[in-house]
């Protein structure tokens, strides 16, 4: 069956780790709206992220990319699969950019001590405070880091 989800269209069995842009759609033909997919994983590796590490990444780069990119952040969100994340951005907001801003990112908060590092992850702002995961979260941000500078010399 066909599915109108465009990560379905995907090949999971060839998706190699990387930032890619998943979709484009405008708002009243001018405007876009871009889906990013942040794929920390290959999906047929079978190395996926824990739901501790993706919760803090979520929690970083939610707080962090909006810092860097504004009010063009419409969501960061992660993948059911556990291999990414999606990063949906509005406005005339240049690839290039919102990769620089991810690896900002990635460098600036791959060295987390506590959990008072990560904004957000108190009882009053977050509904499952205790899950989370330091050490995976650093050292999934400095691999993903790695990639994206990686990509950006392309």
């Amino acid at each position: 069956m066909k599915s109108k989800v465009a990560s379905f269209a995907v090949d999971h069995t060839t998706l190699d780790r990387g930032f890619y842009l998943r979709s484009l759609y405008t708002v009243a033909r001018i405007y876009p709206i871009k889906s990013y997919d942040m794929r920390f994983r290959a999906p047929r590796e079978k190395a996926y992220l824990t739901p501790e590490v993706i919760h803090t990444i979520e929690h970083l780069m939610a707080h962090y990319l909006r810092e860097e990119l504004g009010n063009s952040v419409v969501s960061f969100a992660p993948m059911g699969c556990k291999t990414g994340f999606y990063l949906v951005v509005k406005g005339w907001v240049p690839q290039r950019k919102v990769m620089e801003a991810v690896l900002k990112v990635c460098r600036e908060q791959s060295a987390l001590r506590t959990q008072s590092d990560v904004p957000g992850l108190t009882v009053v702002q977050c509904g499952n405070p205790e899950l989370y995961d330091i050490e995976g979260s650093n050292a999934a941000l400095a691999e993903y880091g790695d990639l994206l500078q990686e990509l950006l010399k392309r």
